[in-house]
């Protein structure tokens, strides 16, 4: 049923009744396609069975869009949906091409129509402006020539586009050619009928984006990252494009990283910074309570661009934003980043955003040795660490805490003293052959008198390589371990130890009576250290990792 423009309305019609009536436009700020294999197989399934069981009709769900000018609406919510099955649509013309009926014709008018200016075919739906060569491209011809090989948005939507084509030749190969057709137009008109949706057609962005909101809270499946998006954009009033493109810097900077759901950690560990400890599931809460109104959406999202590009500087050490920091700050930012201990996190964007730059290369130094303690101390994923940092990147963005200095005393009770960290070294275990290499070149470099031993040395697994003295499989060669006392001592850091990689390739899991004059000429103090016992023990390992002990306590002081 129609409404006034002025008034929200809606109406109850088939998925590709939406794709074939309507200019569908996806805004150049809303997420990259982002459908994996699971999500389009879902869809495709469902629709088989609903086709096959003829099923009078099967609910997709409610779209969200903004009616614009000249016919077009603007997709809210529901560009998922549509554009997958655009691509189904489109396979099923590939496939049909080869034949002599009209269907072809019949499934176009679902994915193009003729531009009035140009005179040529024009995709009826538009995705962002990442998305949309690709996704034209694949409707057009069924294959995309400007796809970028680190998008991960065009590989999903090449292989959304693979899937479909997949499902329809399976759809096909029982059948003849005539009767393909009538499978394919089966197809057709239920999409086109009987895959029902809701659309909704709200008159302005903000009532659009809190009837996303709403539909979320009533069980729509929508990011989190998604809903806090369109809540500000909601909040931004007459300010929405200055906001929106704001949006888009962060998203930018944010896509060089390559981790899954990088936006919501973004945002939940800036939010920490900002406003000290919070869950995952509260960061929405949060971002309500903290925007409010035009301004306040500027603010906060003029906030995270710069807090984004700090973030994506932290990950890469090469950056050019430390290019007028001390050089030490690369070398710190090495380490944090092979420990990857997310809790620190937000100390360190804060600190990033905070610190002068001398006093950042200080601060990060001393989150390495604190960094290492609390991982060998096993304490890096426990509350009462989290929290505790949660409170610091706090009290650093709110300019609390100036220095490194005054961030060592507020971390002051969470980190091992020398005597709980010697204790914890002395048990410790390593599971991760970088972090024993780091450790143990580490202590190597510490031992020798270097002041900066902390730094990355060559953690190149190529050049030097680790060997477990007592091997990880024995096999006969160590008689005095049965299986228990091989797990127990294996992995110890007493029991690992550096070697270059030429002098290692024949050790293997031989006896130590063969390993032990390699040991003896290694130029490794901590690995020549090996040979001064005539056999390896459990006590022999207890022994070497009492002595590397004492050195790591000097290795990542507590200054």
């Amino acid at each position: 049923m129609a409404k006034a423009q002025s008034e929200i309305g809606f109406e109850q019609l088939g998925l590709g009744a939406v794709l074939k009536r309507y200019r569908l436009l996806v805004p150049p700020n809303q997420r990259d396609y982002a459908w994996e294999k699971k999500e389009v197989q879902n869809l495709l399934e469902d629709l088989v069975a609903a086709i096959n069981d003829d099923e009078p009709q099967h609910f997709l769900g409610t779209l969200v869009t903004i009616p614009r000018a000249n016919g077009v609406l603007e997709v809210v919510d529901g560009q998922q949906r549509l554009a997958t099955t655009a691509l189904i649509l489109a396979s099923m013309r590939q496939i049909s091409l080869s034949g002599s009926d009209k269907l072809p014709q019949a499934l176009a008018t679902f994915l193009t129509d003729v531009d009035t200016e140009t005179l040529e075919d024009s995709p009826k739906m538009t995705l962002n402006a990442a998305d949309s060569a690709v996704f034209h491209e694949l409707l057009l011809n069924g294959k995309s020539h400007s796809a970028l090989p680190n998008r991960d948005s065009h590989a999903r939507l090449i292989a959304a586009y693979g899937m479909a084509k997949a499902q329809m030749l399976a759809v096909a190969k029982p059948f003849s050619e005539a009767d393909r057709t009538k499978a394919f137009l089966r197809w057709m008109k239920y999409i086109e009928f009987n895959a029902r949706v809701i659309l909704l057609k709200v008159p302005d962005d903000v009532n659009a984006f809190k009837m996303f909101e709403t539909l979320n809270d009533r069980g729509l499946k929508v990011s989190q990252s998604d809903l806090v998006k369109n809540y500000i954009f909601g909040q931004s009033g007459a300010r929405l494009p200055e906001v929106q493109q704001l949006w888009s810097y962060v998203k930018g900077a944010l896509e060089t990283l390559e981790e899954d759901d990088i936006t919501m950690t973004f945002l939940r560990q800036s939010l920490i910074a900002m406003n000290g400890y919070l869950k995952e599931t509260d960061v929405y809460e949060r971002v309500q309570k903290s925007v409010k109104g035009s301004q306040s959406s500027v603010n906060f999202v003029t906030e995270l661009e710069s807090l984004a590009n700090d973030y994506v500087a932290m990950a890469s050490p090469q950056s050019e934003k430390w290019n007028v920091y001390p050089s030490k700050v690369r070398a710190s930012l090495r380490v944090l980043q092979l420990f990857d201990l997310k809790p620190f996190r937000p100390l360190m964007l804060a600190i990033a955003r905070r610190f002068s730059t001398k006093e950042t290369s200080l601060a990060y130094e001393r989150l390495v040795a604190f960094g290492v303690r609390l991982i060998i101390a096993s304490s890096t994923r426990s509350g009462s660490v989290e929290q505790p940092l949660a409170r610091a990147a706090k009290q650093v963005f709110d300019q609390e805490i100036v220095d490194a200095a005054g961030l060592a005393a507020a971390l002051g009770p969470i980190i091992p003293t020398d005597d709980a960290f010697r204790q914890a070294f002395e048990t410790a275990t390593v599971g991760q052959a970088k972090f024993a290499r780091y450790y143990l070149r580490s202590i190597e470099m510490a031992d020798s008198g270097s002041e900066d031993a902390w730094m990355i040395p060559n953690d190149d697994a190529d050049a030097i390589n680790l060997e477990h003295v007592l091997p990880q499989k024995p096999l006969e060669h160590w008689p005095a371990y049965d299986e228990e006392t091989v797990r127990t001592y294996v992995k110890r850091i007493g029991n690992l130890a550096l070697m270059i990689a030429k002098d290692n390739s024949e050790l293997k899991s031989g006896p130590f009576s063969e390993k032990r004059p390699a040991f003896a000429k290694s130029p490794y103090k901590t690995t020549s250290m090996i040979a001064s016992v005539a056999d390896w023990t459990p006590e022999a390992i207890i022994e070497r990792q009492s002595a590397l002990a004492e050195i790591a306590v000097k290795t990542w002081p507590l200054k």
